[in-house]
């Protein structure tokens, strides 16, 4: 993911979120299903280690990945009524 560009990464974030959002849809009518369990921990993972990388190469994708090194670096970037979308 290191080699990825910000929008190729954010994408990727987005990809591993809907898993994460369909897999616990499924989950709630399927609580015991291992398999579900364990997909559900690998995306969570891979998206926990893609919202990192982004964050320290591009700066926060959300507040809550705001820290003291990166605190507001997000206005630095093209607003959405700019016209500009990452995805």
């Amino acid at each position: 993911m290191n080699k990825m560009s910000k929008h190729e990464l954010f994408c990727k974030i987005n990809e591993f979120s809907f898993m994460l959002d369909d897999l616990t849809l499924y989950l709630n009518t399927h609580p015991k299903c291992d398999d579900a369990i364990d997909a559900y921990n690998h995306y969570k993972c891979l998206r926990n280690d893609a919202i990192a990388v982004y964050t320290k190469r591009f700066g926060p994708i959300s507040k809550y990945t705001v820290d003291i090194d990166n605190y507001w670096e997000w206005v630095n970037q093209p607003w959405p009524w700019e016209g500009v979308c990452v995805c």
